[in-house]
């Protein structure tokens, strides 16, 4: 079996900072502070929700934004939404 450096994750990670709209997406998160869902990533990056939801899930799987699942608006209930954390 052969042992992945974590060096080359770290790498891989930032590599996937390259593509523009991914790119976008990451500085607008990181700046609010706080977790946002993936409509307000969308609109504060200019794009899809769905263009959004694809950039912002390999955002997560590499590391560079965190999820938790939980309602924004303060409503309770069942249907938490994901939300990402810069």
């Amino acid at each position: 079996m052969t042992e992945i450096d974590p060096a080359t994750n770290d790498i891989e990670a930032i590599a996937l900072l390259d593509e523009p709209v991914r790119r976008a997406l990451y500085e607008w998160v990181v700046a609010q502070g706080r977790p946002v869902g993936r409509d307000d990533a969308a609109a504060g990056a200019g794009v899809s929700r769905t263009l959004a939801a694809f950039h912002l899930d390999r955002l997560a799987h590499a590391g560079l934004l965190t999820t938790e699942f939980r309602r924004l608006t303060g409503r309770t209930g069942p249907g938490a939404g994901r939300n990402v954390i810069g």
